[in-house]
């Protein structure tokens, strides 16, 4: 894999999602997941990141939780420096689509991504009952 997906959110819903994913597609790679706590102030979430990506030198796709909030704004101002691509709404569908299109070499695809993930959103109750009759 070319790039390192970096994952940062809210409280532990990346490490949740990690392992969760876990549970789908096995052990993966080139992956790493940050949590901004409640006793952690923006600049203190900020230096998290830096001292994590310090190692990594490869391009970093970014995935964050909520676009406006203090882990996507860090990916922000962190892409002033660094090739980091950024995507918003992370979900597990998102990430496994990343993780497939970069294991197999397609390389990021921002628009395929977020078509994946936007087709994974839907009413499971509506698709059911309208698929029963």
């Amino acid at each position: 894999m070319n790039n390192h997906i970096l994952i940062l959110t809210h409280g532990d819903f990346g490490d949740s999602l990690l392992r969760s994913a876990q549970m789908i597609i096995g052990d993966f790679e080139n992956v790493s997941a940050i949590s901004l706590l409640p006793e952690d102030s923006g600049e203190a979430f900020y230096k998290k990141v830096i001292e994590e990506i310090s190692e990594i030198k490869k391009d970093i796709v970014c995935l964050v939780d909520l676009f406006g909030g203090s882990p996507c704004n860090t990916a922000l101002r962190l892409s002033e420096n660094r090739n980091i691509e950024i995507v918003c709404g992370l979900n597990l569908p998102m990430f496994i689509e990343l993780y497939n299109q970069l294991s197999l070499s397609e390389g990021f695809n921002s628009e395929t991504l977020i078509d994946t993930t936007r087709d994974n959103i839907f009413d499971v109750t509506k698709r059911f009952l309208a698929n029963k009759s």
